[in-house]
């Protein structure tokens, strides 16, 4: 009799783990199938100092939201002293981008900008995903 009673327990365990698991999963193949909200943050801009554009000045851009920082990207700037990069979130939109224009030869001080939500251009946007357009020129000192 005690051996029924434990097998018992034993299946109503394993029946309440499979039903668990497969609500996970069926959770799982909902988002897979048919996505998450996306987000892409279109950064451009260009750096110069009193007289010239500055070439392979390193430029950072980092997105923020609510719950945690987000992507992070380096890029440089071309001869033109302009950058441009993409970044994509699986979020409906950042709260804050952050861009840091940075001299790894060590002669221009570094400055940055935080830009906020309000402060960027949506340039495309449906029920899943948002296309934010921003520029961000920065006037660099000599150290």
């Amino acid at each position: 009799m005690k051996t029924f009673n434990l097998r018992q327990k034993y299946n109503n365990l394993l029946q309440k783990f499979i039903r668990l698991f497969s609500l996970s999963s069926v959770a799982f193949v909902l988002t897979a199938c048919y996505g998450c909200p996306y987000a892409e943050y279109d950064v451009r801009g260009c750096i110069y100092d009193d007289e010239n554009t500055l070439e392979d000045i390193q430029v950072i851009v980092r997105t923020f939201d609510s719950y945690y920082m987000g992507r992070i990207d380096t890029v440089y700037t071309d001869e033109n002293g302009r950058y441009h990069t993409t970044i994509g979130l699986t979020s409906s939109g950042g709260d804050c981008i952050e861009v840091v224009a940075h001299d790894p030869k060590g002669v221009y001080a570094s400055d940055s900008v935080h830009i906020s939500s309000g402060m960027m251009t949506v340039e495309d946007k449906d029920s899943w995903n948002v296309r934010y357009s921003m520029r961000a020129d920065f006037k660099l000192n000599k150290k």
